[in-house]
């Protein structure tokens, strides 16, 4: 048995891949944070749940761009994410609306929620590791 094919670790899989793509969008924001006319982007997680269950707005399902990816195997499909331009609180007069501490308060609870299904990941492998030993080792 693969531990590839356990749907917990490939949902997990998933769920590491939507945070990585919003950490990218969110350092983007933060790198762009005096460019003029800058509009700040994020990922929205119900487009990550409508990714989970298997479909998009368009209602055609995400597809791998090589066999070898993540996920690809089994379900054929893989976590593209689209930043949606959504300005913080406040623009400047220059046109920007990037807000440094409402971008480092979305990195922040982004980088928990990454290391919760880091853990969770971890630790079902470590289960695994535990299930397939021979008893008494």
């Amino acid at each position: 048995m693969n531990p590839a094919d356990l749907n917990v670790l490939d949902t997990l899989r998933q769920v590491l891949g939507f945070h990585n793509a919003r950490q990218r969008v969110i350092a983007e924001n933060v790198a762009n944070a005096n460019t003029p006319g800058f509009t700040p982007s994020d990922i929205s997680q119900s487009q990550f749940e409508r990714v989970l269950a298997g479909g998009s707005q368009t209602g055609e399902g995400l597809r791998t761009s090589d066999p070898r990816h993540f996920g690809a195997a089994r379900s054929g499909i893989s976590a593209n994410f689209e930043a949606e331009r959504t300005p913080d609180s406040e623009t400047t007069a220059n046109g920007n609306s990037v807000v440094i501490e409402e971008q480092m308060v979305r990195a922040n609870e982004n980088r928990l929620r990454f290391e919760t299904a880091l853990s969770l990941y971890q630790k079902s492998l470590n289960l695994i590791r535990m299930a397939s030993r021979p008893p008494g080792q």
